[in-house]
């Protein structure tokens, strides 16, 4: 789990400051290690900035802010998220949390509550802001006006370096990271996770680094290879328990294209 207490902090700083000198605030964090340690800069603009901008002062500032060798930046999986969606989206987290609740109650199933009350752990232990799904790289957005945009208002861009797990959660028994192994499929990531007897058994979720989302056939009789990124996150549905396991996947499914890393 990546610590969060410098990012909380920068943030309600940012968000309880005047909106008087800057008309911009981005606070870049960068996860430069192993141990996913995550440093913090602060940019202000005057004007609303482009995105490339952005995006180049940034990449200057990693030098200071790793206080190491910089690892290069992964930009499939950096991504800027609106800070002003901070309220709204804690609110979606908490309708979720209380979803997995009402689902575990009363049930007399073991394995399902272990599995929803680790996913439940899982929730409130990340934060969720909305993403901006435009591509940061550099090399790519400076060429194309339409990629960059300007920016008004507080946002956060987190840079990553290469991550070395992917995430698996949902209707599995070991809801959490596993190590990323290149060209495995999502059949085998889930056998590891270890899949509930009441859980889809057709086909999974693959949500890329990128945001990018789509169905992952996991069937003997429609298995299909697609290729899987390092930080993406694999979620299987529940499914079979309660009716309302369609509407509580979709949410949480959602919630996790927001997921700040």
């Amino acid at each position: 789990m990546k610590p969060l207490i410098t990012l909380y902090a920068v943030m309600a700083l940012l968000l309880c400051t005047p909106q008087v000198i800057a008309e911009t605030l981005i606070t870049v964090t960068y996860t430069h290690d192993e141990a996913d340690e995550k440093n913090v800069v602060a940019l202000t603009y005057e004007h609303a900035p482009r995105l490339t901008q952005v995006v180049k002062d940034a990449m200057l500032h990693t030098d200071v802010i790793a206080n190491a060798e910089p690892q290069p930046i992964y930009w499939l999986g950096s991504a800027l998220y609106d800070i002003s969606t901070q309220r709204l989206f804690q609110q979606k987290q908490t309708n979720i949390l209380n979803l997995l609740k009402t689902q575990y109650e009363d049930i007399d199933k073991p394995n399902n509550i272990k599995a929803l009350k680790s996913l439940s752990s899982w929730v409130a232990n990340n934060q969720f802001l909305e993403r901006q799904f435009i591509p940061l790289d550099y090399d790519a957005i400076r060429l194309k006006n339409e990629l960059d945009p300007l920016l008004a208002g507080k946002y956060l861009l987190a840079l990553e370096s290469k991550p070395q797990d992917i995430l698996v959660l949902g209707a599995v028994a070991q809801n959490g990271p596993q190590p990323f192994v290149v060209r495995q499929g999502a059949s085998q990531y889930l056998d590891k996770a270890q899949p509930l007897a009441h859980s889809e058994n057709s086909f999974a979720w693959l949500i890329q680094p990128d945001g990018k989302q789509q169905k992952y056939p996991i069937a003997y009789w429609n298995q299909q290879h697609i290729d899987i990124a390092p930080g993406a996150i694999i979620y299987l549905d529940f499914d079979g328990v309660r009716d309302n396991e369609p509407a509580l996947n979709q949410q949480i499914l959602e919630l996790l294209k927001h997921w700040v890393r």
